[in-house]
């Protein structure tokens, strides 16, 4: 008896059905997106021959810019991959769609949390490494200067520990820069799939109050916390920014659990 919650080949047979759509639908735009390093690098070009400066390609610094607005543009690109649940049509036929609550949403959190980014990192890197390979005006590829700059940070965290008796790593910045982007994805997916209209409108309004909210209760609970706290002394604080890495790294993932919570329950009660 197969159960009804999840069932291994039910799951695969809709996960493959999900990609199929997702990618039919959506992925030539997560595509796109990916090669704005490769649009930047041809404007870039371009206009430097029309001002008479030969030919010259973008800088790492440019690349790099472009690189965290084209994730910033998949993480708002989120409002319409599941978007189209919000429609009556639609919406109703993913309903009948022979899967459990539970299968649909973890191959949502799939497509939303891996798959989608993984693409983008790939177009976009393999990209830009090809670039840096054809037209020494680049310079370095991103991937190649991210190793060594990781690698220069890594040597200098290892100083830093000698020298004042910490355990910082790079694997401490890692869990907060992840869970970061999840919380941003997960974010605007559920928007996307809670409003019928002006999605990403209404999730910009959700984010300005929210930011007023918390900036009154950081705001209060920064004096109060500053006045005690000796800044000049070492130990004291990186005590505090260790502390407060901690607690934005637990907020942060509390909050996201609850997204995923909230798109699972958006997805239990949906009707039309």
């Amino acid at each position: 008896m197969k159960s009804e919650v999840f069932n291994g080949q039910r799951f695969w047979t809709y996960f493959k059905y999900d990609f199929t759509q997702m990618w039919r639908n959506h992925m030539k735009a997560c595509i796109g997106i990916g090669l704005a390093g490769l649009i930047l690098y041809m404007v870039y070009v371009i206009f430097s021959l029309l001002l008479g400066n030969g030919w010259s390609g973008p800088g790492i610094v440019a690349r790099l810019i472009v690189f965290i607005l084209a994730g910033t543009a998949l993480e708002l690109y989120q409002t319409r991959t599941y978007g189209y649940l919000t429609d009556k049509r639609k919406g109703s036929a993913w309903l009948m769609t022979p899967a459990s609550t539970f299968e649909k949403w973890l191959s949502m959190m799939l497509m939303t949390l891996v798959i989608m980014p993984v693409i983008l990192m790939l177009v976009y890197l393999l990209a830009d490494f090809l670039l840096a390979a054809i037209d020494p005006t680049v310079g370095q590829s991103i991937i190649v200067s991210a190793g060594e700059g990781f690698s220069e940070l890594a040597n200098g965290l290892v100083g830093v520990n000698e020298e004042y008796n910490t355990t910082w790593t790079l694997w401490t910045f890692v869990p907060m820069f992840l869970i970061g982007h999840v919380f941003n994805f997960l974010f605007f997916l559920l928007c996307g799939i809670c409003f019928k209209k002006n999605k990403i409108l209404n999730a910009f309004i959700i984010i300005f109050i929210s930011s007023l909210i918390l900036s009154a209760f950081t705001s209060s609970f920064a004096i109060n916390y500053y006045s005690d706290l000796n800044l000049h002394d070492f130990a004291e604080a990186e005590a505090y920014l260790r502390n407060t890495m901690n607690t934005s790294l637990w907020v942060t993932g509390i909050l996201g659990v609850g997204l995923a919570g909230g798109v699972f329950y958006r997805l239990k009660t949906l009707k039309h």
